[in-house]
């Protein structure tokens, strides 16, 4: 154990400037494309959040909601799990209550009026359960939204993925014209083909969203500062860099992302076939691992995007 933290003390800032170029290069690679761009932050009204586990929304989107908070007429989030699978040194009973009282500032930091703990087993999520799609419909009736987030669907987390196939479920018995569903980057990197929106940060807003990670204290295995250098990568998809960070999205509607899902599983995607990124030292592994197979899977929604015309740069 020793060795081990000597081992990463010795390689923590090599990998720092490793990352960073390979970061760089992976963004810079994709200049070119047309994005929308802000275009979510233009029409934000009644927002619904569904987060896997406390912290995958402010990863996700933490700026985009920090901008919401003084645009949005309305804000509600959904917690789908119960955070009992996080590395901790507490007990499951008490890991659970001190993810929810971190769920709570999380609504206090953003400005959500309405929290939802649906207490699905984290690690155990199932978009094949009737009574949790129902739940999930009886959300959507009381929130009404107008916008919805959700993960995307090719992740390393078997959570992450089942929480977007729930939400499809529920709107495809709630409004299968929902047309607004943008799904966000958590644990695994989105191919830059994929994405069809950004939202941009300035210096200001990249640090106050960096701000928001000291909540998730008993989160303490996990490197946020890997999250911080993919916003700040995710500037060079923007002509000029003319941004200082920013956010990628995939836009699709409900018959869109349920063609994605579909397509996804007739080609056999397994979350496990990719590594999640969660700290500097596995930053470029959660691009490499099974890079060849995430390329497939991405052409197969490529296509799909591109025919149901959510793709703006053909």
């Amino acid at each position: 154990m020793v060795v081990k933290k000597i081992i990463k003390i010795l390689l923590k800032y090599p990998l720092k400037i490793a990352n960073s170029i390979y970061v760089n290069r992976f963004y810079r690679k994709n200049l070119g494309r047309v994005y929308e761009i802000d275009n979510i932050i233009d029409h934000l009204d009644s927002i619904l959040v569904f987060s896997p586990h406390v912290d995958d929304e402010t990863i996700g989107l933490g700026g985009t909601l920090l901008k919401g908070k003084n645009i949005a007429s309305k804000m509600a989030l959904v917690y789908m799990t119960d955070g009992r699978g996080s590395t901790s040194n507490l007990s499951s009973h008490r890991l659970i209550e001190e993810r929810k009282r971190e769920g709570c500032r999380v609504k206090e930091a953003y400005g959500f009026e309405k929290i939802y703990f649906l207490d699905e087993p984290d690690g155990g999520l199932d978009s094949t359960k009737d009574k949790l799609i129902e739940k999930i419909v009886d959300v959507l009736d009381k929130e009404k939204p107008t916008i919805i987030f959700t993960p995307f669907l090719i992740d390393g987390h078997r959570d992450h993925v089942e929480t977007t196939r729930l939400v499809i479920k529920a709107l495809e018995k709630w409004d299968t014209s929902f047309s607004r569903i943008y799904m966000y980057e958590v644990n695994s990197p989105i191919l830059p083909k994929l994405i069809t929106s950004l939202t941009t940060m300035g210096p200001s807003l990249y640090n106050e969203k960096g701000k928001m990670y000291a909540i998730f204290k008993s989160q303490w295995a996990m490197g946020f500062d890997a999250f911080r250098l993919m916003d700040r990568g995710k500037r060079l998809l923007i002509e000029e860099n003319k941004t200082y960070a920013a956010e990628v999205f995939v836009k699709a509607d409900v018959n869109t992302a349920k063609a994605m899902d579909l397509a996804l599983e007739a080609e056999g995607f397994n979350p496990n076939d990719f590594k999640q990124l969660s700290s500097q030292y596995n930053l470029i592994l959660s691009f490499m691992k099974n890079k060849k197979k995430k390329k497939e899977l991405s052409d197969r929604v490529y296509g799909i995007l591109k025919r149901n015309d959510k793709i703006t740069n053909l």
